[in-house]
């Protein structure tokens, strides 16, 4: 696994303190409500978009439903859809699509 570091996401209180980071090869997303960090492949990524606020289906790691966030759709296991709302849902979403594999 890479360590280069590519985004870490300040922490603030739209995403309950919590970190979100890109690596080349991965996606690390802190959770304090699920008790670690979901680790997801940057191949089991689908999509990523940018949402505004609103209800999801899927695992909420904050307060997404209430702000602009990022959806992540994974291509498989039980939870394929995860939101969550990094400090810049856009500079996120942008740096994340570089590491996603061709379809």
């Amino acid at each position: 696994m890479s360590e280069i570091l590519l985004y870490a996401s300040k922490r603030n209180a739209k995403s309950l303190w919590q970190q979100y980071r890109i690596y080349p090869d991965r996606l690390e997303l802190q959770s304090w409500l699920l008790l670690h960090t979901l680790v997801v492949r940057a191949d089991e990524i689908m999509a990523v978009e940018v949402r505004g606020a609103g209800l999801i289906w899927g695992i909420k790691l904050d307060h997404c439903n209430l702000c602009r966030h990022v959806l992540l759709t994974k291509a498989a296991g039980c939870c394929k859809r995860i939101g969550f709302s990094p400090d810049d849902p856009d500079k996120f979403a942008a740096i994340c699509k570089t590491i996603l594999l061709p379809q």
